[in-house]
């Protein structure tokens, strides 16, 4: 994996610096992609550089992009799959919390998760089995037994025809948490789990670019990963990529969240 994983690092770092410079210029456009959801040009720019840089190195692979429509989401073959700007509304309005994420599959597993966040220039990466790291240093999650210690994360989609269910969980676990945030990117959430600035994160539906290179982080720095809420059907997704009422959290506050989530 070594290879892989350093192209990995190469193409998150070269795309990061990319749609850093583009938004420290200025010279980035708006506009709404299916009449709701934020798109910037930097997105677009990002995504070209890491498929023509994974074309070059490795032209065989199959690749999964949220800014290139893809109908197959089979990951036994070779496939990357990418989000070139995870956090395109903080993008687009000056704020630090996004990135790009870049994960890497084959046999049905993701085993390559790198995401980088050019504004704080922190890239955090992890190879299955081998453990999670932020620039190169080991992390892990933070230790606790309690939902009442614990920073909680969550995020919102662009539709918003469920409103209710979403104002439900939270009310349902804010008397509970020491505090609640919204910070706008799945793929840092789950990283900052991994490294213990959150204790737990859950969301009702990611797509698998959101997803698949943060989960892998939070998983080898400790994180038990799951879903609440939710029954699997036979035609779902791979589990690596499933994101319908995903979270992921501190191992001691799993079940406790789970279950107050579910109402239980």
């Amino acid at each position: 994996m070594t290879e892989t994983l350093d192209h990995a690092i190469r193409i998150a770092t070269l795309a990061g610096a990319t749609i850093k410079k583009m938004r420290e210029e200025h010279a980035f456009t708006e506009q709404l992609k299916y009449g709701l959801e934020l798109l910037t040009s930097a997105d677009i720019t990002s995504n070209d550089l890491i498929i023509s840089e994974i074309k070059r190195a490795y032209p065989t692979h199959h690749i999964i992009s949220e800014e290139s429509p893809n109908d197959s989401f089979s990951i036994d073959e070779p496939t990357w799959i990418i989000d070139p700007i995870d956090g395109t509304v903080s993008y687009a309005n000056g704020h630090y919390h996004a990135c790009v994420s870049i994960a890497y599959a084959e046999h049905g597993h993701v085993v390559i998760g790198v995401v980088y966040c050019p504004f704080v220039d922190e890239l955090f990466h992890a190879v299955k089995g081998a453990g999670s790291f932020l620039n190169g240093k080991p992390i892990h999650v933070k230790e606790v037994t309690n939902l009442s210690e614990c920073l909680v994360a969550t995020g919102f989609p662009y539709v918003r025809d469920n409103v209710p269910e979403l104002t439900t969980y939270i009310a349902r676990i804010l008397p509970r948490i020491r505090d609640l945030r919204r910070l706008g990117s799945a793929a840092l959430d789950y990283c900052w789990v991994a490294c213990g600035r959150l204790q737990a994160y859950y969301e009702g539906s990611l797509s698998p670019w959101d997803m698949a290179a943060g989960r892998l982080i939070a998983i080898e720095a400790g994180a038990t990963v799951g879903h609440y809420n939710y029954q699997r059907m036979p035609d779902d997704l791979p589990e690596e990529i499933l994101g319908k009422h995903i979270i992921a959290t501190s191992p001691g506050v799993y079940a406790q969240l789970v279950h107050t989530l579910e109402g239980r």
